[in-house]
């Protein structure tokens, strides 16, 4: 669905109105049964406790099931799994954690939810609460997904064992078949349950703000009164309003950075010209293998007004600067290893690099992400033609 361009400055003023929202707090109980589990097992729930600081519970194995209770101030997305007791805990539990055995995701709020497993966590049954039900049609929607996601990992181990480059590309262009199917699946499933904040959950997770700020405002809007005007519908207003668009047409936000030699300098200094601000880093090997294509652009239209200016996302400071020398990077060099006031690659919506932005003369961005001709095409187009 194609929506207009809305005006984001409206929209976010009507965002911050409204007081309705679900319960500010509310005690759950946790009720997981399993048919069979090691009773060394314990049951381990993650979540964000008071101040949004991160909270673990757990609970022991006893007569068929774990039984945990607990409040929450906010409906929210947790993450359960069961381990060993004696177990090491992991840091954090993200992605991909709702396709493996042990660990699944739950909506924890008020009332009792209640989750039926067998053997292990995978294909559990979670109900009890409105956002469960909800959960688990929308679990249910996709259910091919992971069932196929099973068969391309063995697929895909076999091929990377065996060097097999072609079966490789086949296989990645099965994924982004497969992910788009899945993609269509969630939007239908955000479209037909407005009211559910299980739509709210799939909205914050799967759009860039900064970089699709247009098309997320119009499907926040699409959501009930009652969800947008709960207290995650609240934060994720707030979080819209605040971060600024960094789609083509906008201005690039401005910032300031260390370079090399830690001299500060401002993005907008590159104003008059057209600038690529290229994110990348010594220890990624496609960002290190694009370093070539972009040095060839670079050369080829520096003396057109082109400029390039890198922003590294290293932690290292040596590894950082050894890799510019390796890669023969001779423009400006920026990272935030120094004094930061700003989380520029956040500040951008970088979530993974390679990643860059051609912005103009005036300092509104033109384009993102291009790579080798992309780049150069786009390049030709606004310079070639260009007087000095």
């Amino acid at each position: 669905m194609i929506f207009d361009r809305i005006k984001i400055g409206v929209i976010c003023s009507l965002l911050l109105c409204g007081c309705n929202r679900f319960a500010r707090e509310g005690e759950f109980t946790l009720m997981v049964t399993m048919s069979e589990t090691d009773p060394r097992n314990k049951l381990y729930l993650f979540y964000k406790g008071e101040n949004d600081c991160a909270r673990v519970d757990s609970a022991v194995y006893e007569e068929g099931k774990f039984m945990l209770k607990g409040r929450v101030a906010y409906p929210q997305r947790a993450v359960m799994r069961v381990m060993w007791g004696d177990q090491r805990l992991p840091e954090a539990f993200e992605d991909g954690v709702d396709y493996t055995n042990d660990a699944i995701f739950v909506f924890l709020e008020k009332g009792e939810i209640r989750v039926a497993a067998n053997k292990t966590l995978r294909g559990a049954v979670v109900s009890g609460t409105p956002s469960n039900n909800d959960f688990q049609v929308y679990t249910d929607s996709i259910r091919f997904y992971r069932d196929w996601l099973d068969d391309y990992r063995e697929r895909f181990g076999k091929a990377y064992r065996d060097r097999d480059g072609e079966a490789l590309d086949s296989l990645n262009k099965e994924n982004i078949v497969v992910k788009k199917k899945k993609f269509e699946v969630e939007k239908k499933y955000f479209d037909c349950h407005p009211g559910s904040l299980v739509s709210l959950d799939w909205l914050v997770r799967s759009y860039n703000i900064a970089r699709e700020k247009s098309t997320i405002l119009p499907l926040f809007e699409s959501l009930s009164e009652q969800v947008k005007n709960s207290i995650p519908g609240r934060k994720y207003k707030e979080l819209l309003c605040t971060t600024l668009s960094v789609e083509p047409g906008n201005l690039a936000p401005d910032f300031t950075a260390e370079d090399v030699m830690g001299k500060n300098v401002m993005l907008s200094s590159f104003r008059g010209q057209y600038v690529l601000l290229d994110f990348w880093a010594s220890w990624c090997g496609p960002c290190r293998r694009e370093n070539v294509n972009v040095l060839r652009v670079y050369e080829r239209f520096k003396e057109k007004g082109f400029a390039v200016v890198g922003y590294s996302l290293d932690s290292s400071e040596k590894s950082w600067q050894n890799a510019v020398k390796q890669d023969s990077l001779p423009w400006v060099q920026l990272s935030g290893l120094g004094v930061v006031c700003v989380d520029v690659a956040k500040l951008y919506g970088v979530s993974a690099i390679p990643s860059n932005f051609l912005i103009d003369p005036e300092g509104k961005i033109l384009a993102v992400d291009l790579r080798g001709e992309e780049l150069e095409k786009a390049l030709e187009q606004v310079l070639e033609s260009r007087e000095w």
